[in-house]
């Protein structure tokens, strides 16, 4: 799930997205290569929406290295990454050796924002109440 990394600065906060219910999809895509890289896409989509406001990246290097990237969507739609470069679609600023990376699970959770930027579980019980 969204993981605050020590250290990490980013133009993007969690804070900034409104308070409310939100679904967080998990992507899992592995490298398939002698490399073993893992790489998690989460990306947070608002309750009732199609897509994704919000989306961190972290690729886990064989060598237990992590590299660390998030992304916000604008209210004009255009996304932005961690250091500020923009694009139209989110596809665009996720780095190309992705590309060969395949998916080997995909994890849903539902989760409740603050709107100060932490994010709770909503556990299964819970799930259909006051969306």
């Amino acid at each position: 799930m969204i993981v605050d990394v020590p250290e990490f600065r980013s133009l993007n906060r969690l804070a900034d997205l409104p308070a409310g219910r939100y679904s967080v999809v998990e992507s899992i895509y592995y490298a398939g290569t002698a490399s073993s890289c893992i790489a998690i896409l989460s990306e947070i989509i608002p309750s009732r929406a199609l897509s994704a406001v919000a989306a961190d990246l972290q690729v886990i290097l064989a060598d237990g290295a992590i590299l660390f990237r998030d992304f916000a969507r604008a209210p004009d739609g255009v996304w932005r990454d961690s250091y500020g470069a923009k694009a139209a679609t989110l596809g665009e600023l996720l780095p190309p050796e992705l590309s060969r990376f395949r998916l080997t699970q995909r994890v849903g959770t539902i989760v409740e924002h603050d709107g100060k930027g932490s994010l709770t579980k909503i556990d299964n019980e819970e799930h259909g109440h006051g969306t």
